[in-house]
């Protein structure tokens, strides 16, 4: 009989403790002296923050953007997505194979990198806006609400795209032919039994892509900053700016409610799709006839895809390969010296050479916490392991400018004073990346049988042997895509370390927000394009691992 000493109960009791004490001072800790903060808890509890935040204008003018911006950007991106979902998924529309893979590239663009291709286009100096003023006289306003909308649901419509494709594929085939063969016409079975089927994994990631448009920071700062068109996020930045930690906490808890609210509904309605009628895939439907419409549709999808998907990343190439920005793209005046600069120049190799480390650093620790925490929960009835759970998961539902504000709060002063060092980046990375760790992992944990663990107990094995010869084995594709995932969030990241960043610890993110006028378009643009190739390679180890789009940005 196999003792609980020997299923080594007492190491799990000490990992979950473990595992608690880092989540509750790097998350709780520093989340809670925000909302004390909040609340002037420094100089006695009071509301005078908030009733500040909604005295002044420009506050409640934020809240009304982040809302209006959120809420049109999520129902665009649901049009797009689940509209080339069903074309992709259920008719006989031509290059079906291809467009998935555009609809891939535009998924791992990220959004930053990819509204800097977009202002280089149509920005007040773009290459697109200078051929509408010169043939037709036109120009694209960029810099506004709409624009930020525009961008976002370009690059938020994927996550719309594979939750509706997936469920597309999983939905039983014979409800549609019963509804088909008692007489319904094609629109009708359509509206009555297909789209009710698939609405829970619409609905869920319309929600996802509500709470990822308030939680951004780089393009509603680059489009929105300019023509002084501020939300939330770019409130809480303004007002750190202006070293008004009160009123950006108060903003910050406010943003939190939103972005929780969001993703409880989100929850809420992940929590049905039980209900969702799965097949076999033994049988695949019928694909709807799209008839004289197929090779026009082909066509319109064609030029979207090539307009949102490969122009943006286009012009960013050609930039990265100019002498100067403006110059006509001519081969005289191409060159590599950009490429060479970001070796050659120290602020760009020392910015490259930290997210490098950082991502690695976070990616490693967020892998490890993921790990342990899906494991107790998974496999362990250990006391603790729900908080383990919660605490792991929420930072999901934390905005990066809210986080960083919170690190800087918690870690400013002693005894753990990691503010000005690379630490507290590298902190705040491990928290926001976690749950992202965490939800990788625990689909590969539960996928495995937990017999081939109690087999090794069994015959003698302590619980880490038995970790180590029949679990990390099995699991090893999941750590390898939960690291790389992570790595690949971590490179680019601007919020965090635009806020948290001093001299000497500067990033990708920093350089490419904050030092296009300092080392010149050109040198950022190559940048953008290294960063574009490390995910896109990132992103293809995963796919042959076996991994899916994770299901969050």
């Amino acid at each position: 009989m196999i003792t609980l000493r020997q299923r080594g109960v007492d190491l799990r009791a000490i990992a979950t403790g473990a595992a608690n004490l880092s989540l509750l001072l790097f998350i709780a800790y520093p989340l809670f002296l925000l909302l004390l903060v909040s609340f002037g808890a420094r100089e006695g509890f009071t509301v005078v923050s908030y009733l500040k935040v909604f005295a002044q204008r420009q506050n409640y003018v934020a809240l009304g953007n982040s809302l209006y911006v959120g809420t049109t950007t999520t129902l665009l991106a649901t049009l797009i997505g689940v509209g080339l979902a069903w074309l992709i998924a259920r008719t006989d529309l031509p290059l079906k194979r291809v467009f998935p893979g555009l609809i891939f590239l535009t998924f791992v663009t990220p959004p930053y990198i990819g509204t800097i291709g977009w202002i280089q286009l149509f920005g007040r100096a773009g290459y697109g806006n200078a051929l509408l003023t010169r043939v037709l006289g036109l120009s694209i306003e960029l810099y506004s609400l709409e624009g930020i909308i525009a961008v976002m649901a370009l690059y938020l419509y994927p996550l719309v795209f594979w939750a509706t494709a997936h469920a597309l594929e999983r939905t039983d085939p014979t409800l549609e032919d019963a509804a088909a063969s008692s007489g319904g016409t094609r629109w009708r079975v359509l509206t009555t039994i297909t789209l009710p089927l698939v609405l829970p994994s619409i609905l869920s990631a319309a929600a996802l892509v509500f709470i990822n448009t308030l939680a951004s920071f780089g393009p509603a700062a680059a489009l929105g900053l300019p023509a002084r068109h501020y939300v939330l996020t770019t409130r809480i930045y303004a007002a750190l700016s202006h070293y008004d930690v009160q009123m950006a906490a108060a903003l910050s808890v406010i943003l939190v409610l939103c972005s929780g609210g969001a993703l409880l509904l989100q929850n809420s309605l992940l929590g049905r799709r039980r209900f969702i009628t799965t097949t076999s895939g033994s049988r695949k439907p019928e694909p709807f006839r799209l008839g004289r419409w197929r090779l026009p549709i082909a066509i319109v999808l064609v030029v979207f895809f090539s307009f949102t998907a490969v122009l943006p990343l286009l012009t960013l190439l050609f930039t990265s390969l100019l002498k100067g920005w403006g110059l006509p793209l001519a081969l005289e005046n191409f060159t590599l010296g950009n490429y060479l600069t970001i070796f050659q120049d120290r602020l760009i190799g020392r910015a490259l050479r930290n997210s490098l480390i950082f991502a690695t650093l976070a990616a490693s620790a967020a892998t490890l916490l993921g790990f342990l925490v899906a494991y107790i929960s998974a496999r362990t009835k250990l006391r603790g392991r729900g908080l383990l759970d919660l605490l792991a998961t929420f930072p999901r539902a934390i905005p990066r400018p809210v986080l960083a504000m919170a690190m800087i709060l918690a870690f400013m002063n002693p005894p753990l004073a990691l503010y000005n060092t690379p630490w507290i980046v590298i902190v705040a990375y491990i928290v926001a990346f976690t749950p992202l760790a965490l939800r990788v992992l625990s689909g590969s944990l539960r996928a495995l049988d937990p017999v081939l663990e109690e087999a090794a107990w069994a015959s003698g094995a302590s619980w880490l042997r038995g970790l180590k010869d029949m679990v990390l084995p099995l699991l090893r594709p999941g750590i390898l895509t939960s690291f790389i995932l992570v790595f690949l969030r971590g490179l680019p990241e601007i919020p965090l370390s635009l806020m948290l960043h001093t001299r000497g610890t500067e990033t990708v993110g920093v350089v490419l927000f904050f030092l296009r006028d300092t080392v010149g378009v050109e040198a950022v643009s190559a940048l953008a394009v290294i960063v574009i190739l490390i995910t896109l390679a990132g992103h293809l180890v995963v796919g042959k691992l076996g991994g899916r789009p994770e299901v969050g940005r």
